[in-house]
């Protein structure tokens, strides 16, 4: 049965819920009703889910889906759970479905608070049609991937964004597991429940290792040029800490003016924005105040989640009176300035992976290419699915936190493909890629050492530790 074939039986044959549906009414339209019972009863209302925050184009978007089932064909989350509650043009799709039985001509004939509506039991199959919807909507990492393969264009992440803000307003979400994650945002300014306290302990504990000459200045108190975001997964998972003390070790040896905030630095928001929660508004001001207060030419960060977040989605909330790089571009612009000599040879045969908020998110794919190709000893190989159809690993927009068996299964295939090119170094620019791809290389068993370009770049700078260097003359992770 080919994709044509396969999209007109799901149109003409009728979902469960919607079988479930006539069935709820027919049993309402049979069962008795005592006057008493419905005199006690409350009114049969679900909650408003109110989409003032989508625009115009978002609410035309929703039409727009021409059901051509491309973005079925790319989905990485589909790939790994087929089912087509999570596919965007099934969501497109039963949100118009949401919202014409809460503000259609059956909801102004029927009142949702009337008689009628409670015999027909409206409010139920709204909220099983409501919470349907959500878990199709949470079970998706918001990489971007149908953004790409659209023929209507339809911006899907910023729709799905925009989805799940109402959705969070009307007290619809997010997930249990995803809560967590920003409670925890909202009370230690980071999702991984650890204390403000210890923010720099990476940073305190390189130096007493003799990783780095020292800590970095705290900015606050002293001006520097540069700062240096760390962002919360370098700065408190024990695993990934080598991002940020590698990051310490790049800027040292090109003698670049820098500072941290140190115990001060709160999390970029990017987990609150991607599930809906909008507190992340509220956290965006408080940082894009601090960041414009502390007289800096350049913001740099090693986490593409933090990059796209403050480059591209605080602008929204407020303005910024300095530049914003990922740290590959600053590497990058060093390097084409020719400030920047490396001194060793690095023999590694590597792949890269694109992160979605680094790539299909803000364009950059040749400025981590151009690094690791000018590193002496360095054998790049382009992995199958890259640049815009790179293929997610599954670690943000909630995905791992809600459904992290389908993350798991999505970062194996990320794993498969880059075991098949040979290469036997793994490498990203993203302390969460990073993490989540460890994932998949754990489970594969894969011959496979997982890399951040900043130890690369370290060890042709001959910045690296002894340990590093000798984790680097192996292939396995």
């Amino acid at each position: 049965m080919d994709d044509k074939e396969r999209e007109e039986e799901i149109e003409e044959s009728p979902s469960d819920s919607d079988a479930g549906e006539r069935q709820e009414t027919a049993e309402a339209s049979e069962a008795p009703e005592s006057e008493d019972q419905a005199a006690v009863e409350e009114p049969e209302t679900c909650k408003r889910i109110r989409v003032q925050n989508l625009s115009p184009r978002q609410l035309l978007e929703l039409d727009t889906c021409t059901r051509c089932s491309e973005c079925v064909q790319w989905c990485p989350v589909y790939a790994q759970d087929e089912k087509d509650d999570l596919t965007p043009r099934a969501k497109a799709k039963a949100f118009r479905k949401i919202m014409r039985a809460q503000d259609g001509i059956l909801s102004m004939l029927v009142p949702p608070d009337s008689w009628l509506a409670r015999k027909l039991n409206l409010k139920s199959r709204q909220e099983k049609r409501i919470e349907r919807f959500v878990q199709g909507l949470y079970e998706c990492s918001t990489c971007g991937q149908c953004h790409y393969v659209c023929p209507s264009y339809i911006d899907t992440v910023e729709l799905w964004e925009g989805i799940r803000k109402s959705i969070v307003s009307a007290g619809y979400g997010p997930l249990e597991n995803q809560a967590a994650l920003t409670s925890s945002v909202k009370s230690y300014d980071n999702p991984w429940l650890q204390p403000r306290s210890v923010r720099d302990k990476w940073a305190k504990r390189a130096k007493k290792q003799k990783q780095i000459p020292k800590v970095p200045k705290n900015i606050s108190k002293e001006k520097a040029e540069v700062l240096y975001f760390v962002g919360c997964t370098a700065s408190f998972d024990v695993n990934i800490k080598e991002v940020a003390v590698n990051t310490v070790k790049l800027l040292n040896a090109c003698d670049v003016d820098f500072g941290m905030l140190g115990v001060k630095e709160k999390c970029c928001g990017s987990v609150l924005l991607r599930v809906g929660d909008p507190e992340y508004e509220r956290l965006a001001k408080e940082n894009i105040e601090t960041f414009n207060g502390l007289g800096i030419k350049t913001l740099v960060t090693s986490c593409s989640g933090c990059y796209k977040t403050i480059s591209q989605d605080y602008p929204k909330v407020g303005e910024m009176n300095f530049e914003i790089l990922h740290m590959v571009q600053f590497i990058d612009r060093l390097i084409q300035e020719g400030k920047i000599e490396f001194k060793r040879e690095v023999p590694m045969k590597v792949t890269y992976h694109d992160p979605c908020h680094l790539g299909r998110a803000a364009g950059i794919y040749d400025a981590p290419r151009r690094i690791l190709k000018s590193v002496p000893g360095v054998e790049f190989v382009e992995i199958e699915r890259h640049h815009e159809n790179s293929r997610c690993c599954g670690a943000g927009g909630g995905l791992k936190a809600g459904f992290p068996e389908v993350q798991q299964k999505m970062s194996q295939a990320r794993v498969r493909d880059a075991v098949a090119t040979g290469a036997t170094d793994f490498v990203t620019a993203c302390p969460f890629c990073y993490q989540g791809l460890l994932v998949g290389i754990t489970a594969e068993e894969a011959p496979l050492q997982m890399r951040d370009i900043t130890e690369i770049l370290t060890r042709a700078l001959g910045v690296a530790d002894d340990e590093e260097e000798e984790k680097g003359s192996g292939t396995e992770g």
